[in-house]
């Protein structure tokens, strides 16, 4: 008997609902990372009396723009991964559809590609 290289992968695709819960999660962590980091600007910046809070110096400027846009970058990951209509499971007829558009894709292409002029050169 043959035994697969993953050892123990599943056959077909994955329940709607294990999806759902996996894509869940990745957007409580990408939210949790910005909070975070966040958090940490807060920190570095100092307190209301302008003494920073833990360092021995103000940190520079760059740093806290760019951990805001690294939040600003984690929560729109988090956005993306919602998307609008949620998870599509793959379904046969979907695939069938989506090999169908691959195939007419590669066709034109070759088409394309066979209609374009070509300089030979004699020599």
């Amino acid at each position: 008997m043959k035994r697969s290289m993953g050892g123990g992968a599943l056959r077909g695709p994955v329940a709607h609902g294990r999806q759902k819960r996996t894509i869940r999660f990745m957007q409580l962590l990408f939210v949790l990372i910005a909070a975070g980091l966040v958090a940490y600007v807060i920190a570095t910046l100092g307190s209301p009396d302008g003494e920073p809070l833990g360092g021995s110096h103000d940190p520079g400027v760059m740093q806290p723009i760019v951990l805001v846009i690294l939040a600003g970058g984690s929560t729109a990951a988090a956005a993306a991964l919602g998307g609008r209509s949620g998870v599509r499971i793959p379904t046969p007829a979907r695939l069938e559809e989506l090999v169908g558009r691959a195939e007419q894709a590669a066709v034109q292409r070759a088409e394309e590609i066979a209609a374009e002029p070509r300089d030979e050169d004699p020599a």
